[in-house]
């Protein structure tokens, strides 16, 4: 049975935003978790297949303990190897139609977005969910354009799937990015780069609960 998501607070892991802050990798992971975070994304780039599997099983046991759901960025065979819920997939990454087969029907399977066309062609491949974006200026992502919050409403309206806003979004446009009608918002350097990871997730967490009570 395919696993229900909660993607509002969404991580995406980086070893060299922690590296940067002098943080152990894990334990930022985990006090981000702790915090309420709902789901992780491993996404580590520069790395081997073999290093991307020996780092994505700890951070399993780390989302295990806190029941959150863990996806793995455009490597189907360390998803495979560690048993994670499913994969995000870029436009260059592997194939929607591989991710499937090779993972089966219950995985959850995460496109990247940049336009309405790109959108439709990933629910139409059937995408469980798209990343769209990067809807603001990102040091993850130096390169990467941006859409803006207008676009991104056209995608929103016109696709009927979960849409998470990505690239550059903290604490200040959680709330922007939620009231568009996004179904949750995906972070790196706003959260495991963060002075205090605690206070900063729960601050989210409190902008979204009042958000869904229409404060």
């Amino acid at each position: 049975m395919k696993r229900t998501i909660d993607y509002s607070l969404y991580l995406v892991t980086d070893r060299k935003v922690t590296d940067k802050k002098g943080r152990d990798f894990y334990e930022a992971v985990e006090e981000a978790l702790q915090a309420g975070i709902t789901l992780v994304q491993l996404r580590e780039k520069d790395v081997t297949t073999e290093e991307r599997i020996a780092i994505g099983r700890k951070v399993k046991i780390l989302c295990d303990h806190y029941d959150v759901p863990l996806l793995v960025d455009d490597d189907i065979a360390c998803a495979k190897a560690i048993g994670a819920d499913g994969v995000h997939l870029g436009q260059s990454d592997e194939s929607l139609a591989r991710g499937r087969q090779e993972l089966g029907n219950d995985a959850i399977i995460g496109i990247s977005a940049h336009n309405l066309e790109e959108a439709q062609a990933a629910l139409r491949g059937g995408a469980d969910y798209l990343g769209v974006g990067a809807l603001y200026p990102t040091e993850t992502k130096k390169d990467a354009s941006c859409l803006g919050l207008g676009p991104f409403r056209e995608i929103i309206a016109a696709i009927s799937l979960p849409i998470v806003g990505i690239g550059g979004i903290g604490k200040k446009e959680f709330p922007e990015v939620m009231k568009c009608g996004a179904a949750g918002c995906a972070m790196i350097s706003s959260i495991l780069g963060a002075e205090d990871i605690t206070a900063t997730v729960k601050a989210m967490k409190m902008a979204y609960e009042a958000l869904r009570k229409g404060e």
